[in-house]
């Protein structure tokens, strides 16, 4: 398929595919990878990463600039964080780990339309938390694992505003001075 990378203005990566995986070892100043079909690794990526792909996984391993993730179809998992993050995906799992100490501002969003999301955070981080997971499927306990001190909610009806009737877990709480915002929410998952 066609391919074109660059090198923009700041130094970042520029990579965009009709398709096919995508690997960046070394991003120094950000990066900016889009594939219409595969998966995409990332090394080391310092400043930002924006990385889309219409289907198939994501992997970051270490990222100390902010991270934005989307994909159609597939798991995203970034090992090392140390800046916000924003990932979604239509359908998989979620694994993010925030490391080192909060200093700078760092909001997480988390989303999945089926899949289970771990959320790992330094000890004492600051934030202020809201998850939501919604479940259309009754052959499985769902649940909220927490370490946080969130208080936790189930609904006992059923919601039929959105399509197929759906029951809600959600947790919420604020940790210290609740400086980060995270969200999180998921259907059919823990």
């Amino acid at each position: 398929g066609m391919s074109s990378s660059t090198t923009g203005a700041s130094g970042e990566v520029v990579v965009s595919k009709m398709g096919g995986g995508i690997d960046v070892a070394d991003a120094p100043h950000g990066a900016t990878l889009n594939t219409m079909g595969g998966g995409i690794h990332v090394g080391k990526v310092a400043s930002f990463a924006k990385i889309k792909t219409m289907g198939g996984e994501i992997v970051v391993d270490q990222a100390t600039g902010s991270v934005d993730a989307n994909t159609m179809g597939g798991e995203i998992t970034i090992n090392s964080a140390a800046g916000p993050v924003k990932a979604e995906t239509m359908g998989g799992s979620i694994t993010v780990r925030e490391v080192g100490t909060s200093a700078q501002e760092r909001d997480i969003y988390l989303t999945s339309k089926g899949g289970n999301i771990q959320l790992t955070v330094p000890k004492d981080f600051p934030m202020t938390v809201k998850i939501t997971l919604a479940y259309t499927r009754t052959d499985h306990q769902y649940h909220i694992d927490q370490h946080a001190g969130l208080d936790v909610h189930e609904t006992s009806e059923w919601d039929h505003s959105e399509g197929l009737p759906r029951k809600y877990i959600r947790a919420s709480g604020l940790v210290g001075s609740g400086l980060n915002r995270i969200t999180i929410e998921t259907v059919n998952g823990n």
